[in-house]
């Protein structure tokens, strides 16, 4: 009979040492820790006992400490809209991109890109469909939830914007 496998404490790959720190310190099983990180298991699985990598490291590391940090509201629960995936008051036009977009998941702490709506555009706020970033940036500073991030990240930790985005006047 095999013996069992075991995990490499000193597993070759920074991430995968970080992930496995991050669920044995939340008591999770590689399953439990799996569909948190929203992937299969049997992945999981192969990058713990092998030397695969995840293709998206960073991505995978913000999701898993988004885990341990303090929990943040997002948007959608702020504001109580009911357009997250399974909420009251999906349309016809479906969930808020927000809420669904992974562009900007753990980006100020949140969950998807709920805790940077402003940089995203076609939200819903209020009860009409906002336009694009630019265009909509103006109303969103003036928003309770935007203040309420900035405050809660701080200055030095605030993002205004998504990875890879920049802010251009129409």
């Amino acid at each position: 009979m095999p013996a069992p496998k075991k995990f490499w404490t000193d597993h070759e790959d920074r991430t995968i040492r970080r992930l496995e720190e991050i669920r044995q310190s939340l008591a999770m099983s590689m399953r439990e820790m799996a569909e948190a990180l929203d992937i299969p298991f049997r992945t999981y699985q192969k990058w713990v006992y092998s030397r695969q990598r995840p293709r998206h490291r960073e991505e995978m590391i913000v999701r898993a400490e988004a885990m341990v940090a303090p929990r943040r509201i997002n948007c959608w629960e702020y504001l109580r809209c009911g357009r997250e995936p399974g909420g009251d008051d999906v349309g016809p036009d479906g969930p808020c991109p927000a809420a669904i977009g992974r562009h900007g998941e753990g980006v100020n702490s949140g969950v998807r890109s709920g805790r940077i709506c402003w940089a995203v555009s076609g939200t819903f706020c209020g009860t009409r469909t906002q336009g694009t970033e630019a265009s909509k940036i103006i109303s969103c500073l003036n928003c309770g939830f935007f203040t309420r991030v900035l405050r809660e990240e701080g200055l030095a930790n605030f993002k205004l914007l998504r990875p890879g985005q920049s802010y251009t006047q129409e």
